[in-house]
């Protein structure tokens, strides 16, 4: 499954990157909103995990950008864990909201709930 991931922390990018590659993902990358709507466009990501707090455009309006023009999951990720952060996020069209910090198998757990849906989409 190729896996968008956005974050504008390299530490949280590289650990990601490396724990999905080694479960098989193909896995792009982005720092920030302008550059996450570009590689979405360019690359057709099977799923998105975002993060909410980036520079230039925030999470919540990359995912109702994307949400806009196609149907992929998107999983929020933040350290924004109040009642209406989660509310806002669903209000932007995502599919989940996780906060940090997390667990890996838990988000690895989450991305795998969305493996059928992509294979149902194609």
């Amino acid at each position: 499954m190729r896996v968008l991931v956005v974050d504008d922390n390299r530490d949280i990018l590289d650990l990601i990157e490396r724990v999905l590659a080694t479960y098989g993902h193909d896995v792009v990358l982005a720092r920030d909103g302008r550059e996450a709507l570009a590689q979405e466009a360019a690359t057709t990501p099977d799923i998105i995990l975002l993060d909410v707090n980036i520079p230039y455009m925030n999470g919540w309006e990359v995912c109702r950008r994307i949400k806009a023009r196609r149907n992929v999951p998107i999983l929020l990720l933040t350290v924004r864990a109040e009642n209406a952060d989660y509310d806002r996020s669903v209000a932007a069209g995502a599919d989940d909201h996780i906060a940090k910090p997390f667990e890996i198998a838990d988000l690895l757990s989450r991305i795998e709930r969305f493996a059928p849906y992509q294979k149902a989409e194609r």
